[in-house]
């Protein structure tokens, strides 16, 4: 590169620095529950018609007040009708369910008669509210702890609010619930942990970026203890973070729990083309040649296994966009990208800066005095010295790792992102422990055919033990169905008495139920639960959140038990709803993952079987990357990891990245056998010019991706962790198993 490109070349690199800053200023986070719906999903489509039908079943905020010495307190009771009061008065709540707001109904002379659950004016009828509501359970378990301790409220708010309408409204409901002070006060729901995410994302974006630039500067100082060794390669490094969230920006891409990972991400990957680069050119420098012609040495000699670790990274990422969700897309997307934007910088920026820059002092630091070299020549020594060893150590860990994976479960909860301890966390287990649950629950009833009548008696006796069922086997809680409709209207035709709300059996009362009916389906507590048609309903509720392993067999048990034990004859029905998606898509996504990654291996296999022209080259690359992959899913097995969402992108990503120093020792190792050397002289000097720069390049790369094991979510505490332990067994396995393996098949006799 001459001069006067390089100073063209970082003329346009200030340019689109400059506009790219000027893009990361209207850079937003968001974080849409939805948006972890596989978007192609038969299921989801059904779900959307299904929500135009009925309420969602996502849009609500749930409100838990605890009082110790019970429920039955005035003042407790007043305090909690007045914020509940407050609450319904906010523009985008539709309605509170709420202890206060329960009553049953009596059917008077002029109209229905109002029969509350409670009376908190009146503390002499406390005795009997608490006698009714408990010995008829009338909202045990939804608006009232079985404990006699706390109450509950569902606030239903409008659906589909956009996030700034979202925010306006938690923040409201806090200025409220804030007033007032309880034992214990929990709010939970999908406001609320929506708010909740993104005020953790922009923490966890600013914290990484941080911390990768921090991470940077100390491995910097540690690898080259000079002002240009660190000034030179954080700058490029910088710019390429700085470009992608321009690039992001530009093109409407917000930051979400995903692409926090970013940054860091793409700080520890750039800084690794930078340090091959920067050590190939100290090397040159070293060996007696001028600065330009050491620049253009060794961007040729590195430049192609360079382009190619670039290449199997960004196909690691790649392997992402087999997902159906987008959020996971689009990290693989724009990692992707990110990676290039790495290599283009490393290959125009860096060699702009070295043509400009005088050559450093440290370039002219003896190799021998150097201690990583000291230790390379060690490593290899012992890898020569001990062959079998290596060999059989391997194939154990192997067979090790895979019975560690025969015990992987794919599983996952609601909240597993959130950690113990957090207040979000514990308000979802108040709800858990106290009450139904917050898992939403929702099955879709339909008539056989149409001329029958969901309200008809044979229609509701099937209903009936839908109920049953769904009550004292699966555990729903909080539900609402048709049935509510029925006893509700039998009840306010029987004077409210609390024995009347039952499904009529005699044919007259039945006949006068249904007439009453007739008269409140324009009422939108009717709408809500059944079609004006009387040919499609309900039922809703909330479950304790046992994980999607367990709620997929009990769901499973459900439709067998109505298609076997008890047959229906005149209803149909589906399981739908929020969880059942976001179950069914970790399922999809962990087995889209595993395809994306034999593909990726396929593909990395292809690229170096072809640069090197040799079938027996492609498969001794992938064996040392193979073991790393072997050994994490060995680790997940024997210590209870799932395969999840966060845990099954990680294999993809992890041998992308973990197969650049194979490919940058292959190169090497290529280039001294063309040079006529015989197989154990290349393969020494290939292990001590690339093995420093594979094993600090490996440490950062292991120091940054650990250091998301600091973060509160843990799909990025997976992420970190177990990337950071394949990456470790991958050097290992470099330094030690690939010479082995190229010593054994390798033979002189082979033109290279």
């Amino acid at each position: 590169m001459n001069k006067i490109f390089a100073r063209f070349t970082i003329a346009v690199v200030i340019a689109f620095t400059a506009v790219s800053a000027y893009y990361i200023t209207k850079l937003k986070f968001d974080y849409e529950f939805e948006n972890f719906f596989p978007t192609d999903d038969p299921d989801l489509f059904f779900y959307k018609d299904y929500m135009d039908k009925f309420t969602p079943d996502v849009d609500f905020v749930l409100l838990g007040a605890k009082n110790e010495s019970g429920i039955f307190d005035q003042d407790f009771l007043l305090r909690a009708r007045k914020m509940e009061q407050e609450i319904a008065q906010l523009k985008k709540v539709r309605t509170v369910v709420s202890p206060f707001s329960a009553k049953d109904f009596a059917l008077g002379p002029f109209g229905p008669i109002a029969i509350p659950y409670l009376h908190p004016d009146d503390e002499s009828k406390f005795i009997t509210d608490s006698a009714r509501i408990y010995n008829h359970q009338k909202g045990v378990g939804s608006l009232f702890a079985p404990d006699g301790k706390s109450i509950s409220m569902l606030i239903e708010i409008e659906p589909g609010l956009s996030k700034l309408k979202t925010d306006t409204l938690y923040a409201e409901l806090t200025a409220i619930t804030g007033q007032y002070t309880f034992d214990e006060f929990h709010l939970s729901g999908k406001a609320i942990g929506q708010a909740y995410y993104i005020e953790r994302i922009k923490y966890e974006f600013a914290f990484f970026f941080s911390l990768g630039i921090l991470l940077i500067l100390g491995i910097l100082i540690l690898i080259y203890r000079s002002f240009w060794g660190v000034a030179v390669p954080l700058l490029v490094v910088l710019l390429s973070v700085v470009w992608l969230l321009g690039i992001m920006s530009m093109v409407g891409k917000a930051i979400d729990i995903m692409t926090i990972l970013l940054p860091l991400v793409l700080f520890v990957v750039g800084i690794a083309d930078v340090i091959h680069l920067l050590s190939r050119y100290f090397e040159e420098i070293r060996n007696g040649l001028p600065k330009l012609q050491a620049i253009n040495v060794a961007y040729r000699q590195v430049g192609m296994a360079t382009f190619l670790t670039s290449l199997t990274t960004a196909l690691g990422f790649l392997t992402l966009i087999s997902s159906s969700i987008r959020p996971v897309r689009d990290l693989g997307i724009f990692a992707a990208i990110g990676v290039f934007v790495a290599f283009f910088l490393a290959f125009s920026l860096l060699p702009a800066i070295l043509a400009l820059t005088k050559i450093p002092k440290l370039a002219y630091k003896e190799p021998s005095s150097i201690f990583w070299n000291r230790l390379v020549t060690k490593i290899f020594a012992q890898a020569i010295s001990n062959p079998k060893k290596i060999v059989v150590i391997s194939l154990m860990l192997a067979v090790v790792s895979t019975i560690g994976i025969s015990r992987v479960e794919v599983d996952n909860f609601l909240l597993e992102d959130v950690g113990e301890g957090d207040p979000t966390r514990n308000s979802f287990e108040f709800f858990e422990n106290n009450f139904a649950g917050v898992r939403p629950f929702d099955l879709y009833i339909t008539s056989a055919d149409s001329n029958t009548n969901l309200l008809s008696q044979a229609a509701v006796d099937e209903m009936l033990k839908i109920e049953d069922y769904l009550q004292t086997t699966y555990g729903v809680g909080f539900m609402v169905s048709p049935l509510n409709i029925v006893r509700s209207a039998n009840q306010a035709l029987n004077g409210g008495r609390d024995s009347a709300y039952a499904v009529p059996t005699e044919a007259r009362e039945w006949k006068q139920t249904f007439s009453l009916i007739k008269r409140l389906e324009k009422r939108p507590e009717f709408s809500a639960i059944m079609t004006p048609d009387h040919l499609e309903s309900r039922f809703s509720g909330k479950i304790k959140d046992s994980g999607g392993k367990v709620t997929k067999q009990m769901n499973e048990d459900l439709v067998k038990h109505f298609t076997e034990v008890e047959p229906l004859k005149l209803i149909n029905f589906k399981l739908t709803g929020m969880a059942l998606l976001i179950d069914k898509s970790n399922e999809t996504l962990s087995i889209n993952m595993m395809s994306g990654l034999f593909a990726a291996i396929a593909i990395v296999a292809l690229i170096v079987g072809l640069l090197f022209r040799s079938f027996k080259i492609a498969m001794i690359s992938i064996l040392p990357n193979v073991l790393p992959l072997l050994v994490i899913g060995g680790i997940m097995g024997f210590f209870g990891i799932d395969l999840k969402v966060a845990t099954s992108i990680i294999f993809g990503i992890a041998f992308g990245i973990a197969v650049d120093d194979s490919i940058h020792y292959l190169s090497k190792y290529r280039l001294e056998r063309k040079k006529g050397r015989k197989n154990i002289f290349a393969l020494r000097r290939t292990s001590v010019s690339t093995g420093k720069a594979i094993i600090l390049t490996s440490l950062i790369l292991c120091a940054g991706f650990f250091s998301l094991a600091t973060s509160d979510f843990k799909s990025t505490f997976y992420v970190g962790v177990l990337i950071s332990v394949t990456l470790a067994v991958a050097v290992l396995a470099d330094l030690y198993l690939l010479p082995v393996l190229l010593m054994w098949f390798i033979k002189d006799k082979e033109k290279k």
